[in-house]
């Protein structure tokens, strides 16, 4: 893909120009393309590389991202008219060139474009990864050599169907889980902020003796006056830092992961969507005619988790020494024993992308059980945490009150007038 900066006169007699990104290198073929509805190009000078590597990244930048929802729908709809005899370039028009996404409508019109220009369609595809995957790219092509491409592309939709609920519902766990913790520490800054100050001017007052408690608290609101601003800046600035680490820097991205692997009930929402992932992307391969190798090979790479990508790769390389799948994902040390026996099952009788199939419904149950059950499970340890900082604060704050109480009263009944006086 190149930029070009052109200028034409269309066959009405109009001229127009500016810039536009082909799947050309040579200005020829720019100039021919821009020609093909009758125009005449004055001129198509290709960009400098930097200049259109800037412009590329930035388009990418900008633009409006496309869902796997989306995405699924396009291909289904090209799925149906290919089935029903309409040529692929016209569908390809219909369906993805013409959806309701700028994006994605774009990028159809470009992978028209090469397709014209004499590309197959995997071909075409493949500048555009960010929005289709290697498992999409390699069932366009095996399509476009068995002759069934109408039929994988549908299981390229319905895959991106089921891989798009499997991400919803991670994100859904997770959700709960993050706004509590939001919900325990916002409530906590209130108090210190708007509570305790007040009630600091009135302990002055009153000169009233404070527990250690107290004066730990009243200490800590102290310092969150002075320095508040500056803490915020600082962890807001740690929090970006982290963020930038784990996308760019592997070993980072590695360690983070593994952390979230060793957190209570994250361990168990992480757990469940990547064997959910691990299984269905597998199956997939597998009934599509993929070899085992080059399946592990795909998934290992579309895995976004750095643990997981490792034991992937590890029992790919488990099986290149000549030992059995099961026994390979059973040396991985990460997978449960459930998933390892059907494995070894379906290994046994030949239906492993049916075992496989098998282990991710169930994994895909799980995780929208875990979804639906999540608060139960975040609320008794949420309302711990939360309640036991509250009851701390509570006893801080109001334990010098009964003190001040106490001593108020105990003075008044011993400067009282004297019995039987008058």
């Amino acid at each position: 893909m190149s930029f070009f900066h052109y200028k034409r006169i269309s066959k009405e007699g109009k001229v127009d120009g500016g810039l536009i990104e082909l799947p050309f290198d040579n200005p020829n073929s720019a100039m021919t393309y821009l020609e093909r509805d009758g125009g005449t190009v004055l001129f198509a000078q290709p960009l400098s590389d930097w200049l259109g590597t800037i412009l590329h990244y930035l388009v990418i930048f900008v633009e409006k991202p496309v869902s796997r929802e989306e995405l699924a729908e396009a291909l289904n709809n090209l799925a149906v008219i290919l089935k029903a005899g309409i040529p692929l370039l016209g569908g390809i028009k219909d369906t993805v060139a013409a959806h309701e996404n700028p994006t994605l409508s774009k990028i159809g019109g470009q992978i028209v474009q090469r397709i014209e220009s004499g590309s197959s369609f995997s071909d075409a595809a493949k500048g555009f990864t960010r929005i289709f995957p290697d498992t999409m790219l390699f069932l366009i092509r095996l399509g476009e050599e068995s002759g069934s491409l109408d039929r994988t592309i549908k299981d390229a939709a319905e895959h991106e169907v089921r891989m798009d609920k499997i991400a919803k519902d991670m994100k859904g766990a997770m959700i709960y889980p993050i706004f509590m913790l939001v919900a325990i520490f916002g409530a906590m800054i209130f108090w210190i902020a708007f509570v305790v100050p007040p009630m600091i001017g009135m302990f002055a007052k009153m000169q009233v003796e404070l527990p250690p408690l107290t004066v730990w608290l009243i200490n800590t609101a102290e310092f969150l006056e002075l320095h508040g601003g500056t803490m915020f800046l600082a962890f807001v600035s740690v929090i970006v830092l982290i963020v930038f680490s784990v996308r760019q820097f592997q070993p980072v991205r590695r360690m983070f992961h593994l952390i979230l692997l060793k957190t209570p009930v994250i361990k168990l929402i992480m757990v469940t969507y990547n064997l959910a992932f691990i299984t269905e992307y597998f199956s997939l391969m597998l009934r599509s005619g993929v070899d085992v190798m080059y399946s592990l090979k795909v998934l290992s790479e579309a895995l976004s988790n750095e643990v997981y990508k490792e034991k992937m790769a590890e029992v790919r390389d488990h099986l290149i020494q000549g030992i059995p799948l099961k026994e390979a994902f059973e040396r991985a040390e990460i997978f449960p024993g459930f998933v390892v026996r059907m494995i070894g099952v379906g290994e046994q009788s030949g239906t492993l992308s049916d075992q496989l199939e098998y282990i991710a419904t169930e994994y895909r149950q799980k995780l929208a059980f875990l979804v639906a059950n999540i608060g139960k499970v975040i609320e008794p340890i949420a309302l711990g945490i939360g309640g036991g900082l509250f009851v701390l604060m509570a006893v801080a704050l109001f334990s010098p009150l009964y003190t001040l109480i106490g001593s108020i009263g105990g003075g008044g009944s011993s400067g009282g007038p004297p019995p039987g006086g008058l």
